[in-house]
């Protein structure tokens, strides 16, 4: 078994059907490809749904609802495939896709491979488009590749065996951020790539539209971990990954007003207004103007 796609399933009902069809088109040119549907508790038509895929070979796995790392962490302990990839139910991809990445993922030798994706928006559509690169520095991809601004799971292809110890992080939202850090520390090697293109639709429901100050707080307490870990402070890029991490801050404590939320220490960079204003004044200043500003 080459290949195995595992998709979340949860009230999903209006594009189950849509995400599934262009999975399962890809394996017309995948030597071996297994869809996985972990229905996570939906009370819509998405149960019976995935049942009706079982007829063309889908696995389906049906669960109480855990949430969507609890769903993800299901389908990995049944796959069978040498890679995994994973992509959620109101998601879809452009046809050849897959056989195009497994062949440069065999080919490179790449424990995660990272493609392309476009954003579907109510008005349009909007183009990530990657470099052809390869990384087996792991700090130049986190940072000077920008990795952890596109942390997302499910734009990339993993060799199996790095889930023999790494799993997503339950009851946390934004869970791809400590799930890649974790991963990249087993990779020796990462490609990115143009190649191939993963539909991101913009749902009126998600976390990242409907993030509140407990998310961005999730957020911020993921970014954390890692930025004072110490692995990354002498590394270049190190500033713009503070800076990135800065404004998630600095969203977390518009949302929450909280003192308590201010956890970010304040270190002394330049290159921006907000990092000379940050010199100047301090953080809980620097949040408490941000707060006023976007209050008008």
């Amino acid at each position: 078994m080459l290949l195995s796609v595992i998709i979340p399933v949860y009230n999903v009902a209006g594009t189950l059907k849509r995400c599934v069809d262009s999975v399962l088109a890809q394996g017309q040119g995948v030597d071996g490809m297994e869809v996985i549907l972990v229905d996570d508790g939906s009370t819509d038509a998405s149960p019976q749904i995935c049942d009706e895929y079982t007829e063309k070979g889908v696995r389906v796995l049906h669960q109480p609802n855990g949430g969507l790392s609890e769903a993800r962490n299901a389908g990995i302990s049944v796959a069978r495939g040498r890679y995994i990839t994973f992509v959620d139910s109101d998601d879809y991809l452009s046809s050849e896709t897959y056989p195009e990445l497994l062949r440069l993922a065999e080919t490179t030798g790449a424990d995660i491979l990272e493609y392309s994706l476009t954003r579907q928006l109510r008005k349009g559509s909007a183009a990530f488009t990657l470099p052809d690169s390869v990384y087996q520095d792991m700090t130049a991809y986190w940072l000077e590749a920008e990795a952890y601004a596109h942390t997302y799971a499910c734009n990339k292809i993993y060799r199996r065996e790095l889930f023999s110890a790494v799993r997503f992080p339950k009851g946390r939202r934004f869970e791809d951020v400590p799930t890649l850090w974790r991963l990249i520390h087993v990779a020796r090697r990462v490609v990115t790539t143009s190649k191939g293109c993963y539909h991101y639709t913009l749902n009126p429901d998600g976390i990242t539209q409907k993030a509140d100050g407990e998310a961005y707080r999730d957020l911020l307490d993921a970014h954390l971990s890692i930025l004072t870990s110490g692995e990354l402070s002498s590394c270049r890029g190190f500033r713009e990954y503070y800076r990135h991490v800065l404004d998630i801050q600095l969203q977390t404590y518009i949302y929450t007003g909280n003192t308590a939320d201010i956890l970010l220490p304040a270190l002394h960079f330049t290159g921006s207004l907000k990092l000379w204003l940050l010199n100047f004044i301090g953080m809980r200043a620097l949040c408490r103007l941000a707060r006023c500003l976007s209050r008008g």
